[in-house]
């Protein structure tokens, strides 16, 4: 670790080499250090340019919420939905006289003059499952039960009201 160095003919000055010291123990660390932070450093980076495993979050973001409501002389029914526009997917929240229950879209489609969303079946209601349908220019609202027992009728149609976001419509009803 330590040797004799000549420096100009005077003798006696000690030059200490840490490097070469215990096997090229300190070497390998500050080299393994030094690829840790470049490594380190190579994932922030990654963190915002187009990397999928963050670019895609495990959630959707719901940009739109409506509430929409149905009645007739025996029933009057509200639901909530929670949209999210860009990935095509929805939330229900509301019942057919039961309980109340929450489910996910099995599918949607966004077109430029409406919205239409499939959902799964549930025990308190639609037990086969439904189709929803929401105009976008007047927030007509319509739903569509695939088997339908006595209690729901299989075709129902409301209005719907928007809660938040400015995505949804795409012209102002009339009277509005």
């Amino acid at each position: 670790m330590y040797e004799r160095c000549g420096l100009r003919g005077s003798d006696g000055i000690l030059c200490v080499e840490p490097f070469r010291a215990n096997g090229g123990f300190w070497a390998k660390t500050l080299a393994f250090t030094v690829a840790f932070l470049l490594c380190a450093g190579c994932e922030r980076v990654s963190e915002g340019a187009g990397n999928p495993r963050f670019d895609t979050p495990g959630r959707p973001t719901f940009s739109e919420q409506l509430v929409c409501v149905v009645s007739a002389s025996e029933f009057r029914w509200q639901h909530m939905y929670r949209l999210d526009m860009d990935r095509n997917q929805a939330e229900f929240v509301g019942g057919f006289g039961q309980r109340i229950v929450s489910l996910r879209s099995q599918s949607m489609t966004v077109s430029p003059d409406v919205v239409t969303a499939t959902f799964p079946g549930s025990e308190q209601g639609a037990s086969s499952g439904f189709e929803v349908s929401i105009q976008r220019d007047d927030l007509s609202y319509q739903i569509a039960v695939a088997t339908s027992d006595d209690a729901i009728p299989s075709r129902i149609e409301g209005r719907c009201s928007i809660l938040d976001g400015g995505g949804f419509l795409i012209g102002r009803p009339n009277g509005v």
